[in-house]
């Protein structure tokens, strides 16, 4: 039976639907899924019980038992390290969108907005800025800072920005990528 992957838990997650355990490990699997979003749905709820490893959208295993030998056991310790790594914190998306002319203005005006932000933020990234905005940023935030953030980001809508913000999200941006397999990010 092919299973869809979600992502890597530890087991005994208290918000992972459905489970093939390796050890302390667990990977989240469920029927294919021809949805991205509802994949997207999937990963991110789990965030909010604990670390999360998310797998590409797309990725199946043939069964339970090539989940357990070729995907959680090769690379259980790395995915011990970045599980703890990443305990109790999550993604968050600030997109702006300047109403205002200027690239220098822009560049300053970001800092400025989003310090507050990037106090309070274990690692940031910048992101592709696509059609809807004009600059896009994803934080790696405590799980206990996500209201603060909100807040922080609706305030920010003043006379030459829109701002908007979209987490808690599995830490897409904050994994190694050197390290990715078929099987993971």
């Amino acid at each position: 039976m092919t299973l869809q992957l979600y992502g890597v838990v530890r087991a005994g997650h208290p918000r992972a639907p459905r489970t093939v355990c390796w050890e302390d490990l667990a990977m989240v699997v469920g029927e294919p899924e021809p949805d991205p979003a509802a994949h997207l749905a999937v990963v991110s709820a789990l965030v909010e019980g604990g670390p999360v490893l998310p797998v590409r959208f797309g990725t199946v295993a043939d069964d339970e038992d090539a989940v357990r030998a070729e995907v959680l056991a090769p690379r259980a310790d790395t995915y011990r390290a970045d599980l703890d790594r990443l305990d109790g914190l999550a993604e968050v998306h600030v997109c702006l969108r300047f109403t205002e002319p200027g690239s220098a203005w822009r560049a300053a005006r970001s800092d400025v907005l989003l310090s507050e932000v990037a106090e309070r933020a274990r690692d940031s990234v910048a992101l592709p800025a696509g059609d809807s905005a004009d600059e896009r940023w994803a934080f790696l935030v405590g799980m206990g800072d996500l209201l603060v953030v909100r807040e922080t980001v609706a305030g920010l809508a003043d006379g030459g920005v829109e701002a908007d913000w979209v987490g808690p999200l599995p830490a897409y941006n904050f994994l190694d990528r050197r390290i990715c397999s078929r099987w993971s990010w």
